[in-house]
């Protein structure tokens, strides 16, 4: 349950009513529903491997604390983390989560259908995905269309191969573009689609996704890191160095919590010396 805004006496729009005076306090949720199988099925894994659980985040609210703005969120935006098995949908508005989605459609079937189309063992077909895929059509020379790439003794059209993951990807936009409703969805993310996850590094996506929305789009890579920036500037770690951050804030506020209790602890101490000498 992820706390949205506020409203004290009927006075909206609060985002944080600690210290106001009312006598009457209403909230405004965004609720996160998973099947509790599945969620107790994956604890249960990483606790095997002697890994503690401290928290469970959605995968897009986690992607976004390492590749979205705070003036984004403030004035609508949409994230869309192209992963392996899913694409993870969160939209936000007004500083706050407006919306979530999973679709069961990414970087997977991606390469299934390039399999499938060409004939090629699944690992070699995410391996050319990888290498040489692009989402961009290839009209320019007669040459370049009859252009063979090859991999591991496996050859294919390079035009193919563009051909079979740009109608997946269209497929994908059209699906993200579903979640919201079509006769204001302008208004509602003025600042556009932030692609990220591994399937944003797919050659031409931005410019694809700029045609198909008719919105601002650009990828999604974490940002203000510091150390080993150049190896986790890539749109693939979002997900990950979006789940330190949120680790690291939730650290930070139980040290303050505590730095808090203690200061309490040490002022009520020092009462207690004041009255015991003042008798």
């Amino acid at each position: 349950v992820i706390p949205r805004d506020y409203a004290v006496d009927g006075q909206t729009g609060v985002k944080n009513p600690v210290g106001m005076h009312g006598y009457r306090l209403a909230v405004e949720t965004h609720i996160v529903t998973a099947a509790s199988t599945s969620v107790q099925n994956l604890v249960k894994c990483i606790r095997g491997i002697g890994i503690d659980i401290d928290d469970l985040i959605l995968e897009p609210l986690a992607s976004s604390q390492a590749v979205l703005t705070a003036e984004e969120k403030e004035v609508g935006v949409m994230l869309a983390d192209i992963g392996g098995g899913t694409s993870d949908i969160a939209v936000f508005r007004e500083g706050s989560i407006w919306h979530t989605s999973v679709l069961p459609v990414a970087g997977y079937q991606i390469t299934r259908d390039v399999a499938i189309g060409l004939g090629l063992p699944f690992n070699v077909a995410e391996e050319i995905k990888k290498r040489y895929g692009s989402v961009m059509p290839v009209y320019e020379s007669k040459a370049e269309m009859e252009q063979t790439i090859s991999q591991d003794g496996h050859g294919v059209s390079y035009q193919d191969l563009c051909d079979i993951i740009r109608a997946r990807v269209e497929e994908i936009m059209k699906l993200i573009l579903l979640e919201l409703p079509r006769a204001e969805y302008e208004t509602i993310i003025p600042a556009g689609l932030v692609l990220t996850g591994g399937g944003a590094n797919l050659s031409g996506i931005e410019a694809l996704g700029r045609d198909i929305l008719r919105l601002p789009v650009r990828i999604g890579a974490p940002t203000g890191l510091y150390g080993i920036t150049d190896m986790l500037h890539d749109p693939a770690y979002s997900t990950v160095v979006g789940l330190l951050l949120w680790g690291a804030k939730s650290m930070e506020k139980q040290t303050w919590q505590y730095s808090s209790s203690f200061a309490a602890a040490l002022r009520r101490l020092a009462v207690r010396f004041r009255n015991l000498f003042a008798r």
